[in-house]
């Protein structure tokens, strides 16, 4: 089976990890949270981890999309940002040290757990992680991760901000997922404009071309204004 996505740009396999890549303010969050809704609605169950907005954001964002009470055995939270704040932290699904990279990966592990196999992964995003762990060390705990949530045919989109680590954590990004979603911002007249491509997906053949997107009410849309940017 493929998951089927935003606005039809996207079909991942079963069991297959994504990174999006891009800068602040291409739309990251956005989108995570436009396939997060997306799959609730073909009756999926969902992860969404968040380490840059608090819950209660997220849900209401959801609203604004449409989802007013996604199923609880279908939808789980992981709260990696209060903590950051200062707030005491309760739930099955939080942690009290984003530095406790083990800590994180069992209360990761026990969320996927509980909602079974093939489900759907949100991770937004992986660069707060990075903020309070070395480099090597990420990219460790996601190899564990990834591992830990391929053995349960979990499909996975992770974001992670452009321009803030080294080339080489990158590179080893794009090693570990299985594929790579890349985003972009230009400025043309004052105007920004948001482009989307897939870099890579490996074993399938896909189409590189950038391809214009808005957003709209926090709504994906793919443009059709101006069609494809080859690369």
């Amino acid at each position: 089976m493929r998951l089927a996505t935003l606005d039809g740009f996207l079909e991942v396999p079963d069991g297959k990890s994504m990174v999006l890549i891009g800068p602040p303010g291409s739309g990251k969050t956005v989108l995570c949270q436009n396939i997060l809704c997306e799959a609730l609605r073909k009756d999926l169950s969902c992860m969404h981890v968040l380490t840059q907005t608090p819950p209660q954001e997220t849900v209401e964002n959801m609203r604004l999309l449409g989802m007013d009470a996604p199923p609880p055995n279908r939808f789980i939270i992981v709260d990696l940002y209060s903590w950051v704040l200062g707030e005491t932290v309760s739930g099955s699904y939080s942690v009290s040290n984003l530095s406790d990279m083990a800590g994180v990966n069992v209360v990761l592990s026990s969320a996927a757990d509980a909602l079974g196999g093939r489900s759907l992964v949100i991770f937004d995003t992986i660069s707060t992680l990075v903020s309070y762990n070395s480099e090597d060390l990420t990219v460790r705990f996601l190899r564990s991760h990834l591992a830990r949530m391929k053995k349960l045919c979990n499909t996975g989109f992770y974001a992670v901000e452009e321009g803030i680590q080294t080339e080489s954590f990158y590179n080893s990004l794009r090693l570990l997922f299985d594929g790579v979603l890349e985003l972009k911002l230009t400025e043309n007249d004052g105007k920004l404009k948001r482009f989307i491509r897939v870099h890579s997906l490996k074993g399938f053949n896909h189409d590189t071309a950038w391809r214009r997107f808005k957003i709209v009410n926090r709504v994906f849309q793919l443009s059709s204004e101006g069609g494809k940017e080859m690369c």
